[in-house]
């Protein structure tokens, strides 16, 4: 028959080992579905088409360059854009929140600032 303290000792070494095999577990998990680096990332784009096209130091210095120009296009267009996109966005707002309570309105609200804030870290991000 096991004592108390043996049965202490059993309960601390099983707990030390379920602590080990959950970490050794998650640890496998994380880095097996780890998340990527989004391909419109200039530098996770450059890289994959290096590993992908198997691009020699000088198509990538050029191709670098080329997606450097067409990302600078890209935020102009966007810029000269965003005023058309910023008043269809307050519109649809303003008609969504006429549908809402009172009580609603202002979880609407807060909920617009939250998203607001998101994309413009994400704008940061970008540049």
């Amino acid at each position: 028959m096991l004592t108390n303290k043996r049965k202490a000792q059993l309960m601390i070494v099983g707990t030390f080992l379920l602590g080990v095999a959950v970490g050794t577990g998650g640890t496998y998990l994380f880095w097996k579905h780890r998340p990527t680096p989004s391909p419109s990332s200039p530098q996770a784009l450059l890289e994959d088409l290096s590993r992908t096209l198997e691009l020699t130091a000088q198509q990538r210095d050029e191709i670098e360059i080329i997606l450097k120009r067409s990302r600078e296009a890209y935020q102009e267009l966007r810029n000269q854009n965003r005023p058309q996109f910023l008043a269809l966005r307050d519109q649809t707002r303003e008609e969504i929140r006429e549908k809402l309570s009172p009580e609603q309105q202002l979880l609407y609200e807060r909920w617009n600032k939250e998203q607001d804030a998101r994309r413009e870290q994400q704008r940061q991000n970008e540049r």
